[in-house]
């Protein structure tokens, strides 16, 4: 029977995913954070040794992975060098006029991904219309090969100046370098063929950095795995939300950066779809982080101005807002007096206390521990005994300070929590001109239902949505992704002055090369789907939004489209800003094209295993009210139309959610329970 495994690593735990026609099949190891393809491998090794499947019958293995985001965050990028148009050396630090902290005299600025010593200059130069107005210098170009020999660099971005209208001198130089070095070079044509010299230099040094790093990554997990008897390529989740070969995912590692968080948003909407929900904020929290998302009508919100740390990357990603809040987040006293929680999170080594593996700072999971949410003779994933003595231990270097008891201060860790993640779901939502009461809260990851009604109160959210594989989401939503590509081009013209034969002549070369690369991955060209889209903005404005337009007649624009892709701006801006100015002219910035094929993956019933729970009750605490007798069910019982009515603590094998007195739901047929939040 063929089976497709999905896997994500997360900060504290690997998720992992089998998929065949009976079912899914979940599971969860920790993470080995100092060499993370490790804990792949013996996640895959000790599931094969028990029988769960045979590495033979794997016909696809797909993976989330923030190996390319620890990389950046860290600085632990390759040695790298950037060849650059003259007079634009400095382009990487100098960057925008926007600060973050404007009146800090003393603030630290992070190191440009490529130290100055190694920018490099030609003489060559294009005009704003892609015309040559001085050839490519091969005598300097020669020089800076020496040059780069010398520093033993290990690879090369190279951003010339308007590359993205004429990429000859870009590639002539690639050639050249190639001749005489042995490391990848990467091209801002081919990474981000679009305006703004910063951001493409940013996006163009960020992904020449991390190709050594994710190529060492990738050739560690393919040999292994196929030493195992696994043999097909792994599929890599990209920040926008599709799957790519590892193949591609080594030539532009920047397009994998929000990898974990992508699919697990891919997931939510996929649960979203079949419970009828097109409105959802998503919650993914998990050991170290927290992200949040907005799917509005089904649809995902994407951006092409996201930074990862402090550093821009300008291609297509799903619109995620992180901030760092987990189970793992270590409570402390500040200064004044004050309890605060995180960022800075025990991570899978130690640990929380509870986990009893040496953790001994108080952290968001002991709290739920000493409160009773966490059932310490039913461990998270089956493998990881809960040592609630040890929670307490931890939780009390927190309330002896304060003067409260154990639970009170567990409590307070939890409240000022649920504060940071309200503030997150805010910033995706009401700033954005989103009320949240008109979406449905759909909460996951190995916490998110723990917190799920907290913040859906909080907000007034009227319903939470928790999913059968709430724990381990990300990795089955690798397996619900398009295999697909986006791919744009700066046009930067008034919409009054473009023709559909000269829209459609862009297009079309975007098509050729999406079709291309999907061809040599072995996709069948009349399965793929064709999305276009643009950047727009009124004449004079410095940001765009994105609008799609559907063609009335199939890959082929019209006049009568184009009038309606302009009349969609005007309204999504000012659903977004509150105002329209349709009298003003409206510039297309870029042009945008994605191609996908659907998915592989019909199959999202988890399969029920193992011998269920005898019905128990057990005292819980949900606020300060004192702990609530609270009746405990084993998720995996629960039949279609079960109700569900608080106080309860429902426990799954790779997640627990928490009903609080009040709140009552239902339980589909897929097993994904629906609340309703008073």
């Amino acid at each position: 029977m063929a089976k497709a495994i999905g896997i994500d690593i997360g900060g504290t735990f690997i998720d992992l995913v089998v998929s065949d026609e009976s079912g899914l099949r979940l599971f969860k190891f920790a993470s080995t954070p100092d060499a993370p393809e490790r804990g792949v491998l013996e996640a895959l090794d000790t599931l094969i040794s028990q029988g769960v499947f045979a590495a033979a019958e794997v016909s696809r293995i797909a993976h989330g992975s923030t190996v390319a985001t620890n990389a950046l965050l860290e600085g632990a990028w390759a040695r790298t060098a950037l060849l650059t148009t003259r007079g634009f050396r400095d382009v990487l630090e100098i960057g925008r006029q926007n600060r973050a902290h404007l009146y800090d005299l003393n603030v630290d600025r992070p190191d440009p991904i490529v130290s100055r010593d190694l920018r490099f200059e030609n003489s060559e130069r294009l005009d704003s219309r892609g015309q040559v107005l001085r050839g490519l210098d091969e005598a300097e170009l020669d020089a800076v090969a020496s040059s780069l020999i010398d520093a033993n660099v290990e690879a090369v971005a190279v951003m010339f100046l308007f590359s993205y209208l004429n990429p000859e001198h870009e590639r002539a130089a690639r050639d050249l370098l190639e001749s005489k070095l042995g490391c990848p070079i990467t091209l801002s044509s081919d990474v981000l063929p679009e305006f703004r010299e910063y951001e493409r230099a940013s996006t163009t040094a960020v992904c020449a950095s991390l190709r050594p790093v994710i190529e060492r990554y990738m050739r560690n997990l393919a040999l292994k795995s196929a030493d195992m008897g696994i043999a097909p390529e792994w599929q890599i989740m990209q920040s926008n939300g599709t799957v790519i070969s590892a193949t591609q995912a080594q030539n532009e590692p920047v397009r994998i950066l929000l990898s974990g968080p992508a699919a697990g948003v891919q997931g939510a909407k996929t649960i979203g779809q079949l419970t009828g929900c097109l409105n959802l904020i998503t919650m993914d929290l998990g050991g170290t982080s927290c992200d949040v998302a907005l799917i509005q009508e089904g649809e995902i919100g994407q951006t092409t101005t996201g930074a990862v740390g402090e550093h821009p990357v300008a291609v297509r990603m799903n619109e995620i807002h992180t901030i760092g809040a987990g189970g793992g987040s270590i409570a402390w006293i500040d200064e004044g007096g004050a309890l605060r929680v995180g960022p800075r999170s025990a991570g899978a080594v130690p640990g929380p206390a509870c986990y009893g593996r040496g953790g001994q700072l108080p952290t968001v999971s002991d709290a739920h521990a000493v409160l009773g949410h966490l059932l310490p003779d039913l461990p998270l994933g089956g493998s990881l005994s809960l040592d609630i003595q040890k929670a307490k231990d931890a939780i009390r270097s927190i309330a002896e300070p304060l003067g409260l008891s154990l639970e009170r201060a567990a409590l307070g860790i939890l409240n000022v929590a649920d504060a940071a993640m309200e503030r997150a779901v805010r910033v995706i939502s009401v700033e954005r001109g989103y009320d949240p009461r008109q979406f449905s809260l759909l909460a996951f990851g190995g916490a998110g239902p723990l917190h799920a009604v907290s913040i859906a109160r909080r907000l007034s959210i009227p319903q939470v949505i928790v999913p059968a594989a709430a724990g381990v989401l990300s990795a089955m939503g690798l397996l619900t992704c398009e295999v697909g590509r986006d791919y744009g081009r700066s046009i930067l013209r008034s919409m009054s002055d473009l023709s559909p034969s000269s829209l459609m002549d862009g297009l079309r070369d975007l098509e050729a090369r999406g079709l291309s690369e999907l061809n040599a991955e072995g996709i069948d060209e009349t399965t793929l789907r064709r999305e276009i889209s643009g950047d727009l903005r009124y004449l004079g404005q410095s940001h765009e939004l994105n609008v799609r337009i559907t063609p009335g007649a199939g890959f082929e624009l019209s006049a009568v489209d184009i009038e309606t892709w302009v009349e969609s701006f005007h309204n999504e801006h000012e659903s977004r800003f509150g105002h329209a100015s349709r009298d003003e002219g409206v510039e297309l910035v870029a042009l945008r094209l994605r191609i996908t094929a659907p998915p592989a993956f019909s199959q999202p019933r988890v399969r029920l295993e193992g011998q269920l729970l005898t019905h128990r009750e057990m005292p819980v605490w949900f606020n300060g009210s004192g702990p609530v007798v609270s009746q405990v069910i084993d998720r995996r019982g629960l039949e279609s139309q079960a109700r569900i009515v608080g106080p309860a603590v429902l426990w799954g094998i790779d997640a627990t959610l928490i009903v609080p007195p009040g709140v009552e739901g239902m339980c589909d047929d897929m097993g994904t329970i629906v609340l309703e939040v008073a």
